[in-house]
């Protein structure tokens, strides 16, 4: 199974940042079998050929322009967004934003950059997976008359915010947040490293309007006291939280439980500032390894379930080198030495 893979992968990637510079995507079908598309987009053509329930589609590095909207269960994969693990085959960028319907339910996300997640208005988008992914915002708006849930978001770098009004019964686990968190109600945050970080004289919040959600393991870089505002009862277990008073804003008729209190320059390895920045290294510094999660692992990304990948390479083999040459030798071929990984997780 691994070499059948191996062998359907490497000729897209390949094609895909050759001398050629040509865009192949692939669609794999378990009833249709192993499409290639090389048009002006590929992406659009391969979705638009997807039909059944987990088709999955393998994006080469490089731009390319998303459907208007997802209204399909598929499985796509990317290159990944790390600049240190995409040299070969250069980043996998959706240019504009992901937008998902009803009949999105199940869509699997992987090692893509895109600029915003957005969840069609009151509509019950269910069951999808975004891993490892680069974006800026996720919109999910709505009265909860027909609210979405069971979604998950894992390992993926958030550099906005997130406004989740029709979000519910939902999982963040083990992502890099840059922005505040709105309208959080029945949801889990699991091992999260929340950068938001804002003056003291500032009355905004990291968590706005939390009710009924369960925060653990996670890492709080907020100097002001105001973490959260809500109006029922969150549990805060095993948190690291990096406010000057013992006893923040966490919203009303809070659950308290082994809760950490340190000064942020002790906490990570190497970070400073309110944004994610590929340099810095979001490490636990051996003072903030003491202070476990309730699980008895790490707080913050690299603890929990979902411990953080370094680089963020998706599942899918890897690319890690690439050697082209540029003259062909006297027979008229062409010299090309690719390493390909396959991934553990």
């Amino acid at each position: 199974m691994k070499l059948k893979l191996f062998l359907f992968i490497l000729p897209v990637l390949f094609v895909g940042v050759s001398v050629f510079a040509q865009k192949v995507v692939a669609l794999h079908s378990p009833t249709n079998g192993v499409q290639y598309f090389t048009d002006d987009n590929p992406l659009q053509s391969a979705y638009a050929a997807a039909e059944v329930v987990g088709d999955t589609i393998y994006l080469p590095g490089g731009s390319m322009t998303p459907p208007a909207k997802f209204e399909k269960s598929i499985v796509i994969y990317g290159a990944g967004h790390y600049p240190n693990a995409t040299d070969a085959t250069f980043k996998t960028i959706l240019s504009g934003n992901i937008t998902l319907s009803d009949e999105a339910d199940g869509l699997h996300l992987e090692g893509v950059k895109f600029m915003a997640l957005v969840f069609d208005t009151n509509e019950t988008v269910n069951n999808v997976t975004i891993k490892r992914c680069s974006f800026d915002n996720i919109s999910i708006y709505g009265d909860r008359t027909n609210p979405a849930e069971n979604n998950t978001f894992i390992e993926n770098v958030i550099n906005g915010g997130a406004w989740m009004e029709n979000l519910i019964n939902s999982t963040f686990a083990n992502n890099i947040i840059k922005g505040g968190i709105n309208q959080a109600r029945n949801m889990v945050f699991l091992n999260n490293l929340f950068l938001y970080s804002v003056p003291s004289n500032n009355g905004y919040q990291v968590i706005g309007y939390a009710n009924n959600s369960m925060f653990k393991n996670n890492i709080f870089l907020q100097e002001n006291n105001n973490i959260c505002e809500g109006s029922g009862a969150s549990t805060w277990s095993h948190n690291i939280f990096c406010t000057s008073t013992t006893s923040p804003a966490l919203g009303l008729d809070p659950i308290l439980i082994d809760n950490y209190f340190m000064s942020r320059v002790d906490v990570l390895i190497n970070q400073t500032g309110g944004v994610f920045d590929y340099a810095h290294d979001y490490h636990l510094t051996a003072v903030a390894l003491l202070n476990l999660g309730d699980d008895g692992l790490q707080v913050g990304v690299y603890g929990g379930f979902y411990e953080w990948k370094d680089s963020s390479i998706p599942v899918n083999p890897h690319i890690s080198s690439k050697i082209i040459s540029q003259t062909s030798d006297a027979s008229g071929m062409i010299q090309v030495n690719i390493n390909v990984h396959a991934q553990d997780r």
